[in-house]
């Protein structure tokens, strides 16, 4: 087959890391996999398997953007796309003009619970199928009744298992709680460092390192979080850190990881922490709980409660009989439910029956 992957991702989070990995599987079984970027984008140095030649780089300034969808439309065309699959609300309508130049079926991967605007009722009335990542996702797109139910086909997430090699659990020196996500209000993190603000009249002996990046465009986040930590003296515990590209060694610096977001569609580094042979502790929000199917995976508590995230990170901290269970379970929940080999195996079904039908 031949797919056209758009994406106008600036940075890479985990809607990003699935059509990285899709993308890159993909090429691996010999489909010729073309992806359309907005210049800058961070993907290309990601997508290792997907020749250099088969990507492009559009301007993609917003949904209306029609000069970049007929240009998409064109580059599609010439090079005997089968399928385009859209994955962000700003490449939606921009995948529906180009698919329709080129004369192919459009599907789009919705990766967020927000609502979608009831213009894309229009603008995508020819989308062949929507994907939902999660169950989560699929029940929300239902209730939004923009398409037709017998076109949201749930995919869930899957995970390269084998980038995870499986740990033991190490006693060294001083513990680390972690968090890994973008400094947007949603992930809660003002949460955490008030958890840890709660922890440090009992213990002194936890540090906490938060790595992700401020996507806001003055700052402000990252100022709020710092003029926090400040205020409650935890200058010497709570570190943010910046953003990584190597997930895997920030998670393997991590005791347990702490998820204290207020909505995840999914929750990918959930997934990442659990495969990692961490313990987890997550809010209840859609993605972690189906994840965290049952408390033998990981520790659910309700969102915006520093009191009980710290409460609960002291319990897990006091009982190493619980955090082995919660590594050994949550590994293997999530090789045998949420692999990459299973996500990808459902995709290329997807698209081949889409292709056929078309």
């Amino acid at each position: 087959m031949k797919i056209l992957q758009i994406s106008s991702a600036r940075s890479i989070g985990g809607g990003e890391r699935h059509v990285v990995d899709l993308s890159n599987e993909l090429t691996k079984r010999g489909h010729d996999i073309f992806v359309a970027v907005v210049p800058g984008s961070p993907l290309p140095t990601a997508l290792s398997r997907v020749p250099p030649g088969n990507m492009t780089e559009f301007p993609l300034r917003n949904a209306f953007d029609v000069s970049s969808a007929i240009k998409i439309g064109h580059f599609a065309k010439k090079k005997g796309v089968e399928l385009i699959n859209s994955h962000f609300a700003k490449d939606y309508p921009v995948g529906a003009v180009a698919a329709r130049i080129a004369g192919v079926p459009l599907v789009i991967t919705r990766h967020v619970l927000f609502p979608m605007n009831r213009l894309h009722r229009f603008f995508l009335s020819s989308v062949k199928n929507v994907i939902a990542p999660s169950n989560a996702v699929a029940e929300s797109l239902r209730k939004q009744d923009i398409f037709p139910v017998e076109k949201i086909k749930t995919i869930r997430y899957g995970l390269d298992i084998a980038r995870f090699p499986e740990r033991r659990m190490e006693d060294r020196e001083g513990i680390c709680i972690g968090s890994i996500g973008n400094l947007d209000r949603v992930k809660g993190f003002d949460v955490l460092i008030r958890a840890a603000g709660i922890i440090s009249k009992l213990r002194r002996d936890v540090r906490y390192r938060i790595v992700g990046e401020d996507r806001s465009r003055d700052g402000q986040n990252e100022t709020f979080l710092r003029g926090l930590i400040a205020e409650l003296n935890l200058n010497d515990s709570v570190e943010l850190s910046g953003w990584s590209n190597d997930i895997r060694d920030v998670l393997a610096s991590f005791d347990i990881f702490v998820s204290a977001s207020r909505s995840e569609s999914f929750g990918f580094v959930i997934a990442e922490a659990m495969l990692s042979g961490l313990p987890v502790i997550a809010t209840e929000t859609e993605g972690a709980k189906e994840l965290i199917s049952d408390p033998s995976l990981g520790q659910l508590l309700p969102i915006d409660s520093p009191e009980r995230l710290g409460e609960t990170i002291l319990e897990l901290l006091n009982d190493k009989q619980k955090r082995e269970q919660l590594t050994r379970y949550g590994r293997d929940h999530v090789t045998n439910k949420f692999s990459l080999q299973r996500m990808v195996d459902e995709t290329e079904a997807l698209y081949k029956q889409a292709i056929a039908d078309d």
